[in-house]
Formats: C-alpha cells, sequence, structure tokens
C-alpha cells in the first residue's frame, strides 16, 4: 500500500514501518479514535495457498492478544479481525524505533540505561507469565522504544499459550537468544525467555554475543556444551552484580539460571548503587526498586508505582533543613525515602517521622488552597519524595485512590499513636 491511501473509512496509510514474514506494518492514522496507530496487515491466503498452516497459526496467536495485555512496558494491542483472507492488528504505535540500533559497539548507550531497560523488560514479562504467556523470541528487534527511550515489549506472534492444551507451534525463535534446553526439544517454560532476556543484555553492554560461533551448528554445539565468554573479558566496568545476574541468566544449566523473574529483577537491583550516583539518580528502574521497600508504598500494584515513580520528584535536605513551615502555603505531598525528621508546632516538638512515612496528607485533601499547619525538618541528611499537587491531580484515578489509602492508614497509625501518648502522659502524672 502506498503512503496516503484509503484503507475503508477508518484508516489513511501514512507510512510503511517495516515487513515481515506474512505482512507489513504501516503507520495509519485511525479517523475513528484520532490518533496514529501501527497497523500490520497479514496475508493469511491467496490463490497460491502459499501461506503455510505454522505461520497462520502464528499470527492467530497475535489476534487473541487485544485487552489480555494491559502493561506500561508491553505495546498496546488494541484491536484484530480477519477480513477476505487478510488479518488486521491495531497497535499502539511507538515511534523510537528498537533495541537493535544499540547493539553495534559504537553504538552502545550508557550502562545504566541498560540496566534500567533490562529491569522494566523483566517486569513486563513477568507480568505476561501471570496471564498465561511466554514471548519466546525476545531480542532487540523486537523491544521497541518510545520517544524519550521507554522499553516496550512487541511481537507477541511467536508466544506459547501456558493455559492452553492445544497443539503449539514449538519450533520458533532467534538462535542465538535460544537457550541450549530449546535445541533438545524441552518444552517452554519462564526460565526461556530469562535466558532470552540475559542474552540481550549481554549483547546491549558489550556489541556482541556471549558466543564466537560462527555457523548455526557451531553456535548450538558452543552453547550445548561450552561456557559463554565471560563478561568481564568483554568490558572490564561492569559492576559484580550486574556481571552476576547476567552470567546467571545465560547459565546454560537451568538449575542454576534464574527460575523466577523476581529474582533475577532482585539481583539486577543490586547493580545499581553500584554505578556512579548520577547513573542511580536518573534510574527509573533503580527509584522502582527503592520505592518498593517503602512502607508507604507496600499496597500499590506495580502499574500505580510505576506511575508514582515517574511523578515522584527526589529531594535531598542537608541535616537541620525545613522542608516546609508552618503557616507557608504549600500543596505539595511527600513521602521521606531515608533519614529522619521532625514535627513541630510553635516551636514545640510533637513527633518523629522515620524512613517510608508519608506526611503533608492534609494538602492531598485540602488541595491548592492548603497551608501548613506544623512545620517539618530534618534531623539529619534526608532523602524525601515530593509529588507536586499539579502532577498528583493529573494522575490516574487508580494512583489517587492507592495515595489516599496510603494517607488514610498514615493518619489512622498517628492517631493510634498519640492516644498511646496521651495515655503515658496521664499515667505519669
Amino acid at each position: 500500500m502506498e503512503t496516503g491511501v484509503e484503507l475503508g473509512e477508518r484508516f489513511t496509510i501514512l507510512d510503511r514501518l517495516g515487513a515481515g514474514a506474512i505482512g507489513e506494518v504501516f503507520l495509519a492514522y485511525d479517523k475513528y479514535h484520532d490518533r496514529q496507530v501501527a497497523l500490520k496487515v497479514a496475508r493469511l491466503a491467496d490463490e497460491r495457498d502459499a501461506v503455510d498452516a505454522k505461520t497462520q497459526k502464528l499470527w492467530f496467536n497475535e489476534m487473541r492478544l487485544p485487552g489480555r495485555l494491559n502493561h506500561p512496558y508491553i505495546v498496546g494491542i488494541y484491536e484484530a479481525s480477519a477480513v477476505a483472507g487478510r488479518g488486521f492488528l491495531i497497535m499502539e504505535y511507538v515511534p523510537g524505533g528498537t533495541l537493535k540500533a544499540f547493539t553495534a559497539p559504537g553504538t552502545l548507550v550508557e550502562m545504566h540505561q541498560v540496566a534500567d531497560i533490562i529491569f522494566k523488560i523483566c517486569h513486563a514479562l513477568d507480568y505476561a507469565n501471570t496471564q498465561g504467556l511466554l514471548h519466546r523470541d525476545i531480542k532487540p528487534a523486537n523491544i521497541l522504544l518510545t520517544a524519550d527511550g521507554t522499553p516496550k515489549v512487541s511481537d507477541f506472534g511467536s508466544c506459547y499459550l501456558l493455559d492452553n492444551e492445544s497443539t503449539q507451534v514449538l519450533e520458533v525463535g532467534t538462535l542465538a537468544y535460544m537457550p541450549p534446553e530449546q535445541f533438545a526439544g524441552v518444552e517452554p517454560n519462564v526460565q526461556t525467555d530469562i535466558y532470552s532476556v540475559g542474552v540481550m543484555a549481554y549483547q546491549l553492554l558489550t556489541g556482541v554475543f556471549p558466543f564466537v560461533a560462527t555457523s548455526q551448528a557451531a553456535m548450538i554445539y558452543q552453547k550445548t556444551y561450552e561456557e559463554s565468554i565471560a563478561l568481564e573479558s568483554r568490558r572490564s566496568d561492569i559492576p559484580p552484580a550486574l556481571r552476576f545476574a547476567v552470567h546467571r541468566a545465560i547459565h546454560k544449566d537451568p538449575a542454576l539460571r534464574y527460575s523466577r523473574w523476581a529474582e533475577f529483577r532482585e539481583d539486577l537491583s543490586l547493580a545499581f548503587p553500584e554505578m556512579a550516583k548520577v547513573e542511580l539518580q536518573t534510574s527509573e528502574s533503580a527509584r522502582f526498586a527503592r520505592y518498593n521497600e517503602l512502607a508507604f508504598f507496600k499496597d500499590f500494584s506495580e502499574t500505580e508505582l510505576w506511575e508514582a515513580v515517574r511523578l515522584g520528584l527526589p529531594r535531598c535536605y542537608p541535616a537541620g533543613k525545613p522542608i516546609f513551615s508552618e503557616g507557608e502555603a504549600d500543596s505539595t505531598v511527600y513521602v521521606l525515602q531515608d533519614g529522619e525528621l521532625e514535627v513541630s508546632v510553635g516551636g514545640a516538638k510533637i513527633n518523629r517521622i522515620t524512613e517510608g512515612e508519608g506526611f503533608g496528607e492534609l494538602a492531598f485533601i485540602e488541595g491548592l488552597d492548603h497551608r501548613r499547619t506544623a512545620t517539618v525538618s530534618t534531623t539529619r541528611d534526608a532523602t524525601v519524595i515530593a509529588f507536586e499537587d499539579a502532577g498528583v491531580s493529573m494522575a490516574s484515578g487508580r494512583l489517587q485512590a492507592a495515595f489516599g489509602k496510603a494517607f488514610v492508614r498514615a493518619l489512622a497509625t498517628r492517631l493510634v499513636n498519640a492516644d498511646k501518648r496521651y495515655v503515658l502522659a496521664i499515667s505519669r502524672k
């Protein structure tokens, strides 16, 4: 199809984005929803009957997905249909290209960005597993990037349906990213995708694969019988924790490889403190891992916590510095990430705030017209997460509800503690 062509009454073709085994992907304008979309058009049958059963089955895998996967790091699939021997898949348009552009030695991104990307992909694929899906073809070309560099997993055509007893296509994947047990016909499981992500992480860090095979047969042999080339042999500045996580993810022995995404993520998170401080501060995944440890966020869903990471602004204060003062007009709400704070009214100390607690909750309730009824100051160096009213008021309803529940819980705890202090004070008289 040429650009400018009208496809029915709904779509205008704007550009051709690429082609695959059974069809093409176009950038299109969806007139019904007033948005740009990626339109995948597949040839499912023709007069020569040239499309084989395996290819059609892979396409129908994708057609089952609209509405099944809803995650910030997975490409959204809006609708699917098949008309007159052609399949149509309407997907989220992601404009930043793919990770493949950053896999050569001269095009590598910063190390903290690689760790950040892999951490997010682990979350996305863990979520897909909870929905009964294994991807089975994870590679840089199947990771799209938004304009700001956020990764989104795409192309679930090769997915394995964990909850489906019907015959499924097994001979799929890309050789360089396949685990060795796949060559022996072992049924796919979560370790299949973990291995692929590990190989991709290795490639993004070094610009090469963990093996030096020059043929498919040689690669299969090396993967099955030999050890991969150690990361430190390729690049000397990779922190030990990051090296360990990648090496374990691509271990040829499934018994020594990660068996759960949570384990992989946990070891990745240990690498962030080893990186330069500036890298740590700019990494969303590092902040996600830290926020996930704080009591305030304990009941937030993964999606709500990622949204909070994007809204929150880390602020550092030296000892003795006020966060806000009594009578001050301020509608920001806070969570104490590190350190300790003191609450005072009229110069009298009335409370302490410890790590993981939220404060300034009356601003959440009263909004822009709020004036502080107390002063909150640091007793030692502290880092707080600030959520400004403008951001919170534009957040999703789910995130606002999560904030509301967290602050109600904090208020209840403070009331109980205040009652205990009152009883103690009376008993001493």
